[in-house]
């Protein structure tokens, strides 16, 4: 009898100092965040004996209180934390907080893009994406990544940075410890789901009567409804300079108060997003089974801010004073069929019509503004061709950009932000097929790519 109270006693025990670890590992998170109502509440977990938070790049509170709350901002805000021991700064800590009050995109892009045609998994990606968010907690030596449950057809979550994959998890957040203080990283979270049963079988009867020689496992991919959250790291630096410098993604592509030559508009609001499509290979077979012979001109490049070779363009420039504006600028190039590979013997050469490039101003105010773009392009040798699509709304405030969209699965997609005389663009989205296989797609697939990348 003496045993077994000994043993209950010690198994009390065990359970106690369990239960203290996980209580205690909870707590030493570097910091807590509550968000309700468009209110957040954030709390300092290391140490200090005063604390710095910077909002958006502006001092918020300095005192001896780690914690502090604090409406947020139209659709969200960037944080930078200085803890401080003894008039040291110890740590710099950065993180993004998002608006838990949705804001409503344009649902007119529904009818410009089929939207009502689509399938009960597509709809359901395009929805989960478009809501949920990756929140990031960085400091000097690791990223903290967590976000809201995604679906997907095994439940592991692949992780990428910088278009590599990094790791895979079942959990809802992921610590990536391979970083280095100062750099810049591209975070995104990948997921898939079959499509519905009908379409899975209406691909499989088309495979079937083109006589298709793709693998089982091509066909799947080429078939799978997919999603993507994306977003942008500045890893701090544990220096003052770093804390109190209003560097961000988005004030990278403005000019700064610089004046234009034309009209003296001042640029410091000014960027430019240009959305293209094209085929990264010299060439692809036709898609229309009947022409298996022939061939389509590609643009033959790899991604680039800066090329002029693409099949589509959608320029949106905008400004939020000076005056508050939202302009778009489109183009089309020619298209080329031909009798070979190499495209030396041409047998048609036409431009089709840019009326398919929309763009519907949501919101056009001071400090925010809100826009979506609509896509739908068709092959322009004769109506049976297949259009290209896609679509992709931008909420756009002075400190961060919240911007979602989704398309078909070929051919490549490239999206990025500058400013008028900048040097360099920032990427915010680019999506590749993985071989001139994909351009099935182009003719009968139908599954949809959904993403969203928030920029802070």
């Amino acid at each position: 009898m003496k045993k077994i109270y000994i043993l209950t006693f010690f198994i009390i025990l065990l359970c106690l100092f369990t239960t203290t670890n996980i209580s205690q590992a909870k707590s030493l998170s570097d910091i807590d965040t509550k968000v309700k109502d468009g209110h957040v509440t954030l709390k300092v977990n290391y140490k200090g004996d005063t604390y710095k938070f910077f909002k958006n790049g502006k001092p918020v509170y300095t005192g001896s209180s780690n914690t502090i709350s604090s409406d947020i901002s139209k659709i969200g805000d960037k944080y930078k934390i200085g803890i401080y021991q003894n008039n040291n700064l110890k740590k710099v800590i950065t993180l993004n907080v998002n608006n838990d009050l949705k804001e409503k995109t344009n649902k007119i892009a529904s009818t410009e893009t089929n939207e009502e045609s689509e399938s009960y998994p597509e709809k359901l990606m395009d929805s989960k994406i478009e809501n949920s968010h990756i929140n990031i907690v960085a400091s000097t030596d690791n990223v903290h990544l967590s976000w809201d449950q995604l679906p997907d057809k095994d439940g592991i979550y692949e992780v990428y940075r910088d278009d590599k994959k990094i790791g895979e998890t079942t959990d809802l957040s992921f610590t990536d410890n391979n970083v280095k203080s100062g750099e810049r990283y591209n975070y995104s979270i990948n997921v898939s789901i079959d499509p519905s049963k009908e379409q899975q079988k209406e691909m499989e009867n088309k495979f079937e009567e083109i006589g298709s020689t793709l693998t089982d496992k091509e066909k799947e991919e080429i078939m799978s409804v997919e999603g993507s959250l994306s977003t942008i790291v500045d890893m701090p630096k544990n220096e003052e300079s770093y804390l109190k410098s209003k560097k961000s993604v988005l004030d990278e592509v403005t000019d700064n108060g610089k004046l234009s030559t034309q009209g003296k508009l001042p640029k410091d609001n000014m960027s430019g997003w240009a959305y293209r499509t094209f085929i990264p290979y010299s060439s692809v077979a036709d898609p229309k089974p009947e022409f298996k012979k022939t061939f389509l001109k590609g643009d033959g490049r790899g991604f680039s801010a800066s090329s002029n070779k693409f099949r589509t363009e959608t320029n949106v420039n905008t400004q939020f004073t000076g005056p508050t504006s939202i302009t778009m600028y489109k183009k089309v190039s020619q298209s080329v069929r031909c009798k070979d590979a190499a495209c030396t013997k041409i047998l048609d050469k036409k431009t089709a019509s840019s009326s398919g490039m929309k763009l519907y101003i949501n919101s056009k105010k001071s400090d925010y503004l809100h826009w979506t773009v609509t896509h739908a392009i068709g092959i322009p040798f004769g109506s049976y061709y297949p259009k290209i699509d896609y679509s992709y709304n931008v909420m756009l405030t002075r400190s961060m950009a919240s911007i979602s969209g989704k398309h078909d699965k070929a051919p490549n997609h490239e999206f990025y932000v500058s400013a008028p005389s900048a040097s360099s663009a920032t990427t915010i989205y680019r999506y590749a097929v993985k071989s001139k296989k994909d351009f099935v797609e182009l003719w009968f697939a139908k599954a949809k790519k959904s993403w969203k990348t928030e920029l802070f």
